[in-house]
């Protein structure tokens, strides 16, 4: 049987109720958005840390398949002046070499028809993989002046109008907070810890701690 999906709602109650001392408290006048900010900023430093500091100790870069997702892109649009298609990947890739921050794009159709994987070159070297041999098929590049933004290119200059493409590639953002967060479990302990001292800090807000073996009566020490 399939374990229910931990979703960011659940992510943002949780560290809400732990702020609030599993009481509603007034005082403590945060919003889902603030939280889920806060969030997004812990997941995507947590991934990029980790994948470089298993790099130091196994000598190779590795990301964990729990961080990636599949996700359909926008439909295409042509780019009157260069000729390229563009696209909108779900969110700027992250701090990592292409390939870890873009695991994978590919068009697919029905039937499993005209599947093909994308030829993904870095964005700086656009211009001088023009002028050279390439393998037959479609590249592409993030463009540098807006990270959202994804080309592509047929390298026989075909248009590729009504062609679907899919990316494959770590997300640290969302805009359903009731959609399934895509990382392991062992990374929400990390991104709840680092939340938690970010709103402490922000909002100085004080915790309860009580000492249940104090005498009676009035005293020096502390509670």
């Amino acid at each position: 049987m399939a374990t229910p999906p931990y979703i960011w709602k659940q992510l943002i109650q949780r560290i809400a109720k732990h702020m609030n001392n599993g009481y509603p408290n007034d005082a403590f006048a945060t919003s889902d958005n603030e939280i889920l900010l806060y969030i997004n900023q812990a997941n995507a430093f947590g991934l990029v840390g980790q994948v470089w500091m298993g790099a130091k100790v196994t000598g190779y870069m590795e990301l964990p398949e729990g961080y990636l997702a599949t996700l359909q892109l926008p439909a295409l649009a042509e780019d009157p002046v260069t000729g390229d298609w563009m696209t909108a990947l779900p969110q700027p890739p992250v701090g990592l070499p292409l390939g870890y921050s873009i695991n994978r794009i590919y068009s697919a159709g029905p039937g499993n028809q005209g599947n093909q994987d994308v030829f993904m070159i870095k964005a700086n070297r656009v211009g001088r993989r023009a002028n050279m041999p390439m393998p037959d098929g479609v590249r592409g590049w993030v463009d540098y002046t807006n990270n959202t933004v994804l080309r592509l290119r047929a390298s026989d200059n075909q248009p590729l109008l009504g062609k679907t493409f899919y990316v494959n590639m770590p997300t640290t953002r969302t805009s359903d907070i009731t959609l399934p967060m895509n990382l392991p479990d062992d990374a929400i302990e990390g991104i709840f810890n680092s939340v938690v001292a970010q709103l402490t800090k922000r909002y100085q807000e004080p915790k309860d701690v009580i000492n249940d073996d104090l005498p009676a009566g009035n005293n020096t020490l502390k509670s």
